[in-house]
């Protein structure tokens, strides 16, 4: 309970920093222009109005999970408290995973407040100092992010191993599947998020293809291999988050049209932009790190096969149109 309650209050201040600094930007004048306008602040400002909205879509979801997990047992029998400690405890995974990826968040969106206060950012006489300082502390809180990582994989591995998860299973598929001919047809992508779901199957099978080797590899021995489950940590925590986010925006749209949601789907873009990039790079450390030989070649062709964008967005102008609606706004309103 206490993970996802400290990434709920990372939350809240992730979004006080953002505002805070977009409040100075806009005021800040520098060559006779606000310094929102310069290109270098608003990626900065992108990249933290995109974080906040792919933290609370996570936590939007995984809160929602374990309250229907509570419903459930209540109505089978259970009294609060226990339906309140089973719930919770088959979310445990996802607690993890919200806790390592919004302290973190927030960690770095202090770090870039202070960046754009500039030299009274490090002042105590501005909110900045004081944010950093109060969001170190949440990556130790709860128990550390290298605790929380290893355990979100080690808990998934246990699961397996007992039969209460398919892992072995799916991995098994996919090292079929890169054992074949890949398809060549021209997927269609003309509905909202086609492309994104789609790449987003496909990291989950790089996340199969590692932890299922690396499983095969090491059995039960895998626990003591820490880099490796923090690779495939970091991995699993980008699926989770960029699927979150695209699952929040595609409902909104659904609801509400996709032309109210035109921001929150340049984040969706631009959160899974940035994951895949990390995916790869995590994917890699880990393959070459356990696989070797023809093993190795093939997971190798397998990361790049499964990584590839079809469209490639236009990074820029998703974090333009981003730090744009924020800068106009003087602050973060995409908490709903």
């Amino acid at each position: 309970v206490g993970r996802i309650k400290l990434a709920a209050a990372c939350l809240e201040a992730q979004r006080r920093v953002l505002n805070e600094a977009v409040n100075y930007a806009n005021e800040r004048i520098q060559f006779k222009t606000p310094i929102i306008n310069f290109g270098a602040i608003k990626a900065k400002i992108a990249q933290m109005a995109t974080n906040a909205y792919a933290g609370e879509s996570a936590c939007y979801r995984a809160a929602k999970n374990i309250e229907e997990r509570i419903a459930i047992r209540e109505a089978e029998g259970n009294s609060h408290q226990e339906a309140e400690l089973k719930g919770v405890e088959e979310y445990a995974i996802e607690c993890s995973i919200l806790k390592v990826a919004v302290s973190e968040d927030v960690q770095n969106t202090s770090d870039e407040g202070i960046q754009i206060f500039g030299g009274m950012g490090f002042s105590a006489d501005t909110p900045m100092e004081k944010a950093w300082r109060d969001a170190r502390i949440s990556r130790i809180y709860e128990g550390t992010n290298e605790i929380n990582r290893m355990l979100a994989v080690g808990m998934l591995v246990k699961k397996a191993m007992k039969g209460h998860v398919d892992l072995l299973g799916p991995a098994t598929a996919v090292g079929e599947e890169l054992m074949g001919i890949p398809s060549f047809d021209t997927p269609d992508f003309s509905e909202l998020f086609a492309e994104e779901k789609d790449l987003i199957a496909r990291l989950k099978k790089v996340f199969l293809m590692i932890a299922g080797s690396a499983v095969q590899k090491f059995g039960p021995d895998l626990e003591a291999h820490q880099q490796i489950l923090l690779a495939a940590a970091d991995i699993l925590i980008e699926i989770y988050m960029a699927e979150s986010t695209l699952l929040r925006t595609e409902k909104n749209a659904k609801r509400n049209g996709q032309e109210s949601q035109a921001i929150e789907i340049a984040m969706t873009q631009l959160y899974l932009y940035d994951a895949v990039d990390i995916v790869i790079k995590k994917g890699k450390e880990a393959i070459v790190s356990f696989a070797e030989g023809d093993e190795q070649r093939m997971m190798l062709m397998g990361l790049k096969r499964f990584t590839k964008y079809t469209n490639q967005p236009n990074v820029v102008a998703l974090r333009n149109q981003i730090a744009d609606k924020v800068a106009a706004d003087n602050s973060y309103t995409f908490d709903s």
